[in-house]
């Protein structure tokens, strides 16, 4: 406690707001798609490719950040993500298709800390009652970063041109290190300095191995990776197609289809804190059991968009499926640290937020290679309903292999 308050409130507002902003970078290449690839001389559906690479940089990072957590902090690792994750998206501004490729990969890099960070700090201050609910909180800064990028990106974008709205989208996380920095030793107190970062142990067998050790063995736990590997395959490929998908084949404006991404976004914001309330009360298992077969039928109805479909409609379609495909992470999250031994929390977030990530990396470069072939995004979203269905089996098992240990 601090002056009356509790010490996880700030740690919630520093931990929320750095997530915030690393999925806002994260979601710029997207919401600016079919200018992007049309400046870098690509086709519009390319545009997975670079959110793949996204996905590939945070896998790189989480799989050998364990000693950097450790040794900076979980503060000033989340500080250090931003100005990487900002300097990737300046890079961008080349618009050479290579150097786009490398962008990707390094803002994903930079958004690597958010993941293993955040719970660390989150599980060391917040009530165990409490834990989904406030891991909900701050992984709801997620589909706020994106909201943020789809209604701003494009703005500045319209007024003046696509360049000015990346370079604008890449100061803003940097004003953020700047406003956590008061509460950096507060938080970073239990860092251990007597392992300084250096390229022989950053590489070293130990240190890449460290946060697959958690969950090697660790049957449940593999297992409800695994359901968050087809979680993060239906919502990697909405994000990254769905404004491509209604500019490109329904004939929306950018604007428009940055607004619906929006609503998307949105509703996945106070969904994520409601879904955090609810596994509090019925399980995480549970409730994520329920997402899979919400989030299943969402996407058939995203598949059907057709021509023709008025604005309204296709924003409130975005409403409902952020709602069930974006709201699963907090949760997801809570079942990690609760299944974690004690003291690995870190490893075992970073762990199996890898596997996860596989979804990130693997399905928006599929999708992106499937489209041309099928010739419409709507048969490819089919697909995406059948890998959300997945999801169900893995959980099921999960949970009787819990109460088997």
């Amino acid at each position: 406690m601090s002056g009356g308050v509790p010490a996880w409130v700030p740690a919630l507002a520093i931990t929320m707001g750095m997530q915030t902003m690393a999925a806002f970078l994260g979601r710029v290449f997207p919401v600016i798609g079919p200018e992007l690839t049309a400046a870098a001389g690509v086709s519009p559906e390319k545009i997975g490719l670079l959110s793949g690479l996204i996905a590939g940089g945070t896998m790189w990072f989480l799989a050998g950040g364990s000693l950097l957590l450790s040794y900076f902090g979980p503060v000033r690792l989340l500080q250090i993500g931003a100005v990487i994750a900002s300097l990737g998206v300046l890079a961008s501004l080349s618009a050479w298709w290579p150097l786009l490729l490398l962008a990707a990969f390094v803002v994903g890099a930079g958004y690597g800390p958010s993941p293993p960070a955040g719970s660390e700090i989150l599980t060391r201050n917040a009530p165990k009652g409490r834990r989904s609910l406030i891991m909900s909180v701050k992984q709801s800064g997620v589909p706020l970063g994106g909201a943020l990028a789809g209604l701003n990106v494009p703005a500045v974008a319209a007024f003046g041109g696509w360049r000015l709205g990346l370079f604008v989208a890449a100061m803003l996380p940097l004003v953020a290190v700047f406003l956590v920095q008061p509460w950096r030793a507060r938080l970073d107190a239990q860092r251990d300095e007597t392992r300084p970062p250096t390229a022989a142990n950053l590489i070293s067998p130990a240190n890449l191995a460290a946060p697959f050790s958690v969950i090697r063995g660790n049957r449940p736990m593999l297992l409800v990776a695994a359901a968050g590997f087809c979680f993060a395959s239906v919502q990697g490929c909405l994000l990254t197609f769905f404004v491509t998908q209604l500019t490109t084949e329904i004939g929306y404006t950018l604007a428009i289809a940055g607004a619906a991404f929006s609503a998307m976004q949105f509703s996945g914001t106070f969904a994520r804190v409601l879904m955090g309330w609810i596994a509090d009360r019925i399980g995480g298992i549970r409730a994520l059991i329920v997402l899979a077969g919400a989030s299943s039928l969402m996407v058939l109805a995203v598949s059907t968009i057709a021509p023709g479909w008025p604005v309204w409609a296709v924003t409130l379609l975005g409403l409902v499926v952020g709602t069930t495909s974006t709201s699963w992470n907090g949760v997801y999250l809570a079942e990690v640290a609760r299944l974690a031994p004690e003291g690995r929390i870190g490893d075992a977030t970073a762990g199996s937020t890898i596997l996860t990530f596989g979804g990130y990396l693997i399905a928006p470069i599929v999708f992106a290679f499937a489209v041309p072939l099928v010739g419409r995004y709507g048969s490819c979203f089919v697909a995406l309903a059948v890998v959300a269905l997945l999801a169900i089996p893995m959980l099921l098992a999960a949970t009787r292999a819990g109460r088997a240990a």
